[in-house]
């Protein structure tokens, strides 16, 4: 069923600079949701001149993506409080909105190490303002550190189906040398829960990084896409360069199908999105399935997005 649907490359959205105080650059890890039938909007994390981020909001039409109608005023979630798992920054892993009207805001909180560089695990936040403003439903990670995830247990997305949460999210407990500095080797794993926020200890392997040639799947979003079960993550490769990919379940399996998203290259020199194409979301607006995904610098550049064709009978 995909070859006969394509990814059509449509270019930039935005690149921000300066948005106002603490909004420096970036647009990272965009998460969409539909705002209202006109409205698609994009949460993003926003990095201050410190390269800390925080999660603001962009408004883009709902038709035509490359229209943005308007910016957040302020930050929709700060970082924790000091010494929290979220007190170096946040960014968005993926926003859901309930059946009950709730929006739930998974993200991924960093927090700076001694031994290693710095470990990152999922919050979550909840909105009942139609994604306007967020609360913290807790100071402490929604997954939390456990072995099967001692440094990474983030990017967590959802679904909601036959009335329970599933869920894949990043897990890593080991780092990969590389070029003489380390990096962090993590995968994805699928989990449910009874209601969004609280987790078993332990997930099943979804989709394992081949490490011959790739150290890190990251920030996988689950969707429902074609009629069927998708999971779309992020690509780090051993020689440096920046992917997306995805996989299809299939009863407890989940097959690979990077080569569908090959459809959205790299770009031209001097492009936003010449040396990285990250970070994908994938939204159906019920016209329009699009996919957004940052460019260089993990969203310096700004992030662009793609629409799916129906190629062929």
């Amino acid at each position: 069923m995909l070859k006969n649907y394509i990814w059509h490359k449509k270019g930039l959205i935005y690149k921000p600079y300066h948005e106002y105080q603490g909004w420096t650059d970036h647009a990272m890890a965009p998460a969409p949701i539909m705002y209202d039938a006109d409205t698609i909007r994009v949460y993003v994390g926003a990095w201050d001149e410190n390269k800390i981020s925080r999660i603001a909001y962009i408004d883009v039409d709902s038709n035509n993506p490359a229209h943005v109608k308007q910016i957040s005023p302020g930050f929709v979630l700060d970082i924790g409080q000091d010494g929290c798992f979220d007190d170096n920054g946040v960014f968005p892993a993926h926003v859901y909105r309930h059946p009950d009207g709730r929006i739930f805001l998974y993200y991924t909180g960093f927090q700076k190490l001694d031994k290693i560089a710095f470990s990152n695990f999922s919050g979550l936040a909840i909105s009942q303002d139609n994604g306007n403003s967020f609360q913290r439903v807790s100071q402490a990670p929604v997954m939390d550190r456990q072995d099967e995830g001692l440094y990474t247990r983030a990017g967590t997305s959802v679904i909601y189906e036959d009335r329970i949460f599933k869920c894949c999210y990043s897990v890593g407990s080991g780092w990969y040398r590389i070029a003489g500095k380390d990096r962090p080797v993590y995968e994805v794993n699928y989990i449910e829960s009874v209601n969004g926020i609280d987790f078993p200890k332990r997930g099943i392997s979804a989709v394992k990084a081949d490490l011959s040639k790739e150290h890190g799947l990251g920030r996988p979003q689950i969707v429902k896409l074609l009629g069927k079960t998708m999971v779309f993550y992020t690509r780090r490769t051993l020689d440096f360069k920046y992917f997306m990919g995805c996989a299809v379940q299939n009863g407890t399996n989940w097959q690979r199908h990077d080569e569908w998203l090959e459809t959205i290259p790299h770009g031209h020199p001097g492009e936003f999105d010449e040396q990285m194409v990250y970070f994908p979301a994938v939204i159906d607006t019920g016209k329009k399935i699009f996919l957004f995904y940052v460019g260089n610098g993990y969203g310096r550049d700004g992030f662009g997005y793609a629409e799916l064709i129906y190629a062929a009978g």
